[in-house]
């Protein structure tokens, strides 16, 4: 009587192990594309096509263009609408060199020194530092590139925040972003020239007065984006009458 099992190949061993490797080489294929992909953020922010394609943010636009004409901009909008992302995208461009085919605004063909500030030491790290870098123990998946961290220098007396970001320019040099604070007043810019300058909510008018002098014999930039909770301010209304209809 002729048997109906089917007949193992006598390699079924080595047969089973080859498909374990090759599934194995394939999960380290698809991890580390995972790991590229959130080490290079900022290539899915504002893009050309889909449902978060630029189009769909002329104010983002408007903002990163003003740069071009203008030392002083600012991002005034209500809560949730992106302004820190606007902000910060602008800071890792100018950062990296690496500005897109679209950018409209005001470009640094060299390695630059900036500065980005908020208005306390922990909403610096919590926002500024996330965006910027991803969570703490992941730097490299937020808007600065991973491949283009170059160093980074721990905050005294703040946990999980830093103090220096040293990112690689496309020219071959190193750009250098300071993260400091509002409540450490005006003597955080003293003694620094800036070509970059980043105010997350709004600034004190002192503090605001010392960034601009930083920029001065640079022909830098200070840019601001915040929503105007404390009202009509000095600072606020400034940019308001000055604004262009």
């Amino acid at each position: 009587m002729q048997s109906l099992m089917p007949q193992l190949p006598q390699n079924s061993h080595s047969l089973n192990t080859s498909r374990t490797e090759a599934k194995q080489r394939l999960l380290k294929l698809l991890k580390e594309k995972q790991r590229r992909e959130s080490q290079n953020h900022i290539a899915t922010v504002f893009p050309e096509t889909g449902p978060l394609r630029r189009e769909l943010y002329p104010k983002h636009m408007e903002f990163f263009e003003a740069s071009k004409l203008h030392k002083e901009i600012l991002f005034l909008s209500a809560n949730r609408v992106g302004k820190t992302v606007a902000g910060g995208y602008a800071t890792s461009v100018h950062l990296t060199g690496e500005y897109p085919d679209w950018w409209p605004g005001h470009k640094f063909e060299y390695p630059i020194t900036a500065l980005a500030a908020g208005d306390t030491g922990n909403t610096t790290r919590d926002i500024l530092q996330n965006k910027l870098l991803g969570k703490f123990g992941e730097e490299g998946t937020g808007l600065i590139p991973g491949a283009r961290i170059a160093g980074l220098t721990r905050k005294m007396g703040i946990p999980e925040a830093y103090e220096e970001i040293k990112v690689k320019h496309v020219s071959g040099g190193i750009s250098r972003l300071w993260l400091r604070s509002y409540e450490q007043g005006r003597k955080v810019f003293q003694g620094f020239e800036m070509d970059w300058i980043w105010l997350d909510e709004e600034v004190p008018q002192e503090v605001y007065d010392e960034a601009l002098v930083r920029t001065m014999t640079t022909n830098g930039r200070v840019a601001m984006t915040y929503t105007p909770i404390m009202g009509m301010t000095p600072l606020t209304l400034s940019f308001i009458e000055d604004a262009q209809p």
